[in-house]
């Protein structure tokens, strides 16, 4: 058994490294993965990721979403090569191709990372989904089963997904890990403070939607309750 604490990801965004350094000196837990975005790592590049990760001793996931031609993204996991990466993200919407080119360069780059396809932003909403594809709200989630189904089919390690997605993942394949961003505690979703994601899940009703990691930023990184809900975290069993 495990609690959600041990299956939280603490997200390092909007901070600068200065400010990650202090506040995880100041708030050392027992969060096993921090992850490190693209705002972070384009302006710090590799050695970011090497600082973090000596310094901590954490697992790191290394939010990117690769999206191009499928030899670009190859290339592109390639020259991450040696990095000590838990996770890596790319974008499904590359299509089969590039999914089974981005497995290909991690299989012999990167071994010991997980490749996680990210399915559609948390921060869409239904109108999004209407404006940029024609999806009626009615259609999102057969649009959700069309990539998890392709996800599936290329044995991708995991999918970043909302948690209200999460349940419907599973139904199509109990393998893929699901990591979920568009996490908010109860407190703030009834005082409708979710920032810039729509798709938001408590992290208990996140754990019953079949979500296997939670992805927790400024709720924690922000917060004057960090200890609270650290013990929290800790006190709900993972199941």
């Amino acid at each position: 058994m495990s609690n959600l604490l041990e299956r939280t990801i603490l997200a390092l965004d909007n901070m600068s490294e200065e400010e990650i350094q202090n506040f995880l000196k100041t708030h050392e837990s027992q969060i096993p993965t921090l992850k490190i975005g693209l705002e972070l790592f384009c302006k710090h590049g590799p050695d970011v990721v090497r600082r973090i990760q000596h310094s901590y001793g954490k697992n790191i996931f290394l939010d990117l979403k690769l999206h191009d031609i499928p030899n670009t993204v190859f290339k592109s996991v390639k020259s991450l090569s040696g990095l000590p990466i838990e996770f890596l993200t790319i974008h499904l919407s590359g299509g089969e191709e590039m999914i089974r080119q981005a497995l290909e360069a991690a299989k012999e780059y990167l071994p010991n990372t997980k490749l996680l396809g990210v399915s559609y932003l948390t921060s869409l909403g239904n109108s999004d989904f209407d404006q940029n594809w024609g999806i009626n709200e009615a259609s999102i989630e057969d649009q959700f089963k069309r990539l998890f189904t392709l996800a599936a089919k290329t044995r991708i390690h995991g999918i970043v997904c909302s948690p209200h997605e999460a349940k419907v993942l599973k139904s199509i394949s109990s393998e893929v890990i699901t990591v979920c961003p568009g996490i908010r505690f109860q407190d703030e979703i009834d005082a409708g403070n979710t920032q810039d994601q729509k798709r938001v899940l408590s992290p208990h009703d996140a754990m019953k939607s079949g979500t296997d990691y939670m992805v927790i930023g400024r709720s924690l990184t922000k917060s004057d309750r960090f200890a609270e809900r650290i013990n929290y975290l800790e006190s709900i069993q993972y199941s």
